[in-house]
């Protein structure tokens, strides 16, 4: 006589999904090579927590996403990529992490700042920005990019980029770190339309 296994309590239910949560937040997080504060890394997890959670309830039309980078450096980690960017561009967010998603982009990055003031903003002694820091952010720039990504299929796709890139003072290294929220939309018709309207 077959038995069904019993029901899992919801007690149970709420650790398996937070032990789920906590191995794809610190995944995400061993992307990043930045000895970092620890106030910033931790603000970095709440916000990947909360793009998981918001993309388990609402199905937006778009991939949302975290970066990080620090300050003049060229290097990119994504600390977050939606599994929504396969259906994108073909390849899932850990073939990206070995790839870089900066490698995919094709062509220039049509691109503006929607901040008045784009001077960097300083502030000392480190001790007075650690206090600003757990206060509240340093900076807080609305970037918007337009481009075209390489997919994985040989075709390509043209993207709308746009974030919300904070800066942190980091005391660990005495550099500013980079951090971009955002979401990555798919427009090829719309922008190839524009673009034949041009020539």
């Amino acid at each position: 006589m077959q038995t069904n296994p019993p029901f899992a309590s919801p007690q149970q239910v709420r650790q398996v999904l937070v032990e789920h949560y906590r191995d794809a937040i610190d995944a995400g997080m061993a992307a990043v090579h930045v000895d970092m504060d620890q106030e910033i890394d931790q603000e970095i997890r709440e916000r990947i927590a909360v793009l998981m959670l918001d993309e388990a309830v609402n199905d937006l039309p778009a991939v949302p996403y975290i970066a990080v980078w620090e300050g003049g450096a060229d290097e990119i980690a994504h600390a977050y990529m939606s599994p929504k960017i396969e259906s994108l561009c073909g390849y899932t967010p850990q073939e990206l992490v070995s790839i870089g998603y900066i490698n995919i982009v094709g062509g220039d990055i049509l691109s503006f700042y929607h901040d008045e003031d784009k001077v960097e903003e300083k502030i000392d002694p480190l001790a007075d920005a650690q206090k600003r820091r757990i206060l509240g952010f340093m900076d807080n720039r609305h970037w918007e990019g337009c481009y075209k990504v390489n997919c994985k299929d040989g075709s390509f796709a043209w993207v709308i980029d746009r974030a919300a890139i904070t800066r942190f003072r980091n005391t660990k290294r005495d550099s500013v770190l980079c951090l971009s929220g955002g979401i990555l939309m798919e427009s090829t018709e719309l922008l190839e339309k524009r673009e034949g309207q041009r020539s």
